[in-house]
């Protein structure tokens, strides 16, 4: 009876000493995990400074309209690019409606011939 005291007691032994070696790697992954997961987090709070600088640069009138006239080709409009409402019909021609196109050519489909 004393042997298999020894017996179990040894193998109780040995589980505790595997069980505390694997609790000890655990806990030094999960440290080096939560390391990497930390400087991710530092990298996104570095890019998002980055991006915020960026977006306040870039939200500037005089920015935009430098862009705008650079890499666009764009200008602000002359007088003579600007029409009012009554020139418009000579212009860009009357206004089209097209179920009124649409119906016209129906009839003129169903006309006898």
């Amino acid at each position: 009876m004393s042997r298999r005291a020894f017996i179990l007691g040894l193998v109780i032994v040995g589980l505790l000493v595997f069980s505390l070696y694997r609790a000890k790697y655990g806990a030094k992954d999960t440290a080096a995990e939560l390391m990497s997961v930390e400087a991710q987090i530092e990298d996104a709070r570095h890019e998002k400074a980055t991006l915020e600088t960026e977006l306040s640069h870039m939200s500037r009138r005089e920015w935009i309209e430098e862009y705008a006239r650079n890499e666009l080709g764009m200008a602000p409009p002359q007088p003579e690019q600007m029409a009012g409402e009554r020139d418009l019909d000579a212009l860009v021609g009357k206004p089209v409606d097209p179920v009124a196109e649409e119906e016209a050519r129906e009839a003129a489909e169903e006309a006898p011939q």
